[in-house]
């Protein structure tokens, strides 16, 4: 008994919200809990009726009617409209479920074509069809004809399309932040991914979490149970919830901002094939279950310092580190054939998103290993160039983490090269652009170490997608690649003054390897002359020569070389450089490094004591993100 009662009354199972809290279920699970029938009085039937109508969105007012009706005559013609939306399907869609496509479309058509239709008065619908139109028009440079003349190119202007529609979701967001329905939610969604690449740490970090709000209070997080609700709506409510949920997680992890739902409250099951998707102009269903599953893996990457090696609790953070590897193995080996990249047309719209599943699953290798990365290069360099200090050994769980992020940062690079190779890259995507700074990034570290015979070449192809992707007139992407540009000239000359250290070491040994043989010449030499002295067949007119010519080795001790027992004057001044790197703490001058020219690079700090940036040797988060590209690539534009 006490067990049912825990099942039945778990804060997952009765958390109360607008639509999902119905009083009927309710208070037939307490009748089922007190051991009474299940036929409820009079008075629960009362309750039962009136349920309904307390659920029920109220009428619009006036105002809102206004607002609303301004909006739909702001809907371009039909023929664009069905233009944008089959944009939106095709490229914007991705790995995420927004709406049934076949209903939303039956939709459309009758708001177009009946002037009296009760769509036309909805504030959710109409939000959602612009927010579906600003989407579309995002993707539109994808659908362009290939023979199509450039006079006739809308895409090669700097201008935003889509604000056109933004605008007008803007005046009637108002009327949805209280109104508990899926279109709502569906609205807002799409909104924050049309943010994404001009604001995705504030507007659209903003509109994310309110879908992530709004599917909370109607319960999109728990398995549906109303008898109610149909199957399509049940599986509808299961693949918005799993959508909202995984891109909000995702960006969350990518931004180092907090988690915003623990996974343990939610019920709902993963997405599953269904018979309406053959109806689906762009059937992803198998994306989005993949996706789903890769996010319940990667949620374990959110603990800040978890794959640090200065955690408190190493042997804890190397386990959940190995049992995440072995998940991650686990889904690539798991996927079905359509959703591996080589099968896939690069023509097919479809290739894009399996682009993003495999980008993603990259990006968690770098994520696991970006401090490995640090750690490792820090090690190295402190090795040669503060030897005084002690041997700095790097675990090798460590090393293995560096060496299987840097595999992952060239494997994400090869992603790309047939992304451009199919002409598939967007004007500008978060998630692109985020992806090729943090592979190129991550390789331009490891460069400092070793490089080799395809350093360059990948180094240069990151930063030629970069540029490409900022030329669409992004002015935070434009600061994204100075930022990678002036880490290339930092590592750059790391990676001189490593090289050159190690000349000096080399040509120290050879040094001490010949001094070392020219010693034991000597030596030998004495050694003889010695056991000449020695012998019993010496007389007295050796000794006198010893003594009035050269010094006795007896008395004095063996021959030494003046310019062995002193240092050389290349070893004081290379003693004077480390000690003067050494009192430089490796710092960089703060007011250096200001962009004052967008047609140039940024300047970069010179001398000695600044040729390696002080983060490099900062254990702190916030220069750890921008060193994977997150801090200094965090898209604060918001909206204008």
């Amino acid at each position: 008994m006490g067990q049912d009662m825990n099942d039945d009354f778990s804060p997952a199972d009765s958390a109360p919200s607008e639509e999902a809290f119905m009083w009927p279920r309710f208070l037939s699970r307490l009748r089922d809990a007190f051991c009474l029938d299940s036929q409820p009085p009079s008075g629960e039937q009362d309750i039962a009726r009136l349920q309904p109508r307390i659920s029920d969105t109220p009428p619009a007012d006036a105002a809102e009617l206004r607002r609303i009706k301004r909006a739909v005559k702001s809907f371009p013609p039909r023929g664009v409209a069905d233009f944008l939306v089959s944009v939106c399907i095709a490229y914007g869609t991705d790995i995420f479920f927004y709406l049934d496509q076949s209903h939303f479309m039956a939709e459309l058509d009758q708001l177009y074509n009946d002037e009296q239709s009760s769509l036309r008065e909805d504030a959710g619908f109409v939000c959602l069809v612009l927010a579906v139109f600003a989407l579309g028009s995002q993707w539109t440079a994808l659908a362009r004809p290939e023979d199509l003349s450039n006079a006739t190119s809308a895409e090669d202007r700097n201008f935003d399309p889509g604000r056109i529609f933004y605008n007008q979701t803007r005046i009637l967001i108002s009327d949805l932040i209280d109104r508990p329905c899926i279109k709502s939610v569906q609205a807002t969604f799409i909104l924050g991914v049309y943010l994404m690449p001009a604001s995705a740490i504030s507007a659209s970090y903003v509109y994310m979490g309110l879908a992530l709000r709004k599917a909370l209070a109607i319960g999109l997080h728990q398995e549906p149970d109303d008898p109610s609700l149909g199957d399509d709506e049940k599986e509808t409510r299961r693949r918005l919830w799993w959508s909202i949920y995984s891109l909000e997680r995702t960006v969350t992890i990518k931004l180092n901002r907090p988690r915003s739902v623990d996974q343990e409250i939610i019920t709902a099951c993963l997405p599953k094939p269904f018979p309406r998707d053959t109806s689906q102009k762009f059937d992803n269903v198998q994306h989005q279950i993949a996706n789903a599953a890769f996010v319940r893996i990667i949620d374990k990457l959110s603990e800040p310092g978890a794959w640090s090696n200065t955690n408190h609790s190493h042997t804890g953070a190397s386990r959940r580190s190995t049992d995440v590897q072995i998940s991650l193995k686990a889904w690539k080996k798991s996927l079905p054939s359509s959703l591996k990249l080589q099968n896939v047309d690069p023509k097919s719209s479809s290739y894009r998103a399996v682009f993003h599943l495999h980008l993603n699953y990259y990006f968690a290798w770098i994520d696991m290993g970006k401090v490995s990365v640090v750690t490792v290069v820090r090690a190295r360099l402190q090795a040669i160039f503060h030897a005084s200090a002690g041997p700095s050994d790097v675990p090798r769980d460590v090393e293995q983490s560096s060496e299987a992020c840097v595999k992952a940062a060239k494997k994400m690079l090869e992603l790309f090269e047939g992304l451009c190779r199919g002409g598939n890259m967007a004007r500008f995507s978060f998630t692109d652009f985020q992806g090729c700074s943090i592979a190129t990034i991550i390789v331009l570290l490891a460069g400092i170490l070793e490089r080799d015979s395809g350093y360059e070449g990948r180094v240069a192809f990151g930063l030629d997608c970069l540029r490409r992707m900022s030329s669409a007139g992004n002015t935070t992407a434009k600061m994204g690649v100075r930022f990678v540009e002036a880490l290339q000239s930092i590592t750059n000359e790391a990676r001189s003054k490593l090289v050159m250290a190690r000349r000096r070491e080399m040509s120290q040994a050879q040094e001490s390897s010949s001094g070392q043989a020219e010693g034991y010449g000597r030596w030998a030499e004495w050694l003889a002359n010695a056991e000449v002295v020695g012998s019993p067949s010496g007389d007295e007119s050796d000794l006198e020569m010893d003594h009035s010519g050269q010094p006795s080795a007896s008395a004095h001790g063996p021959l030494i070389s003046p310019d062995i027992m002193l240092s050389s004057p290349w070893e004081e001044a290379a003693a004077l450089q480390l000690q003067e790197m050494s009192a430089s703490g490796f710092g960089m001058p703060a007011g250096e490094g200001v962009v004052s020219d967008e047609s140039t690079l940024m300047p970069l700090p010179t001398g000695e004591e600044s040729w390696l940036p002080s983060f490099a040797w900062n254990d702190d988060q916030m220069y750890l993100m921008g060193l994977t590209g997150m801090g200094g690539l965090d898209f604060r534009g918001g909206i204008s």
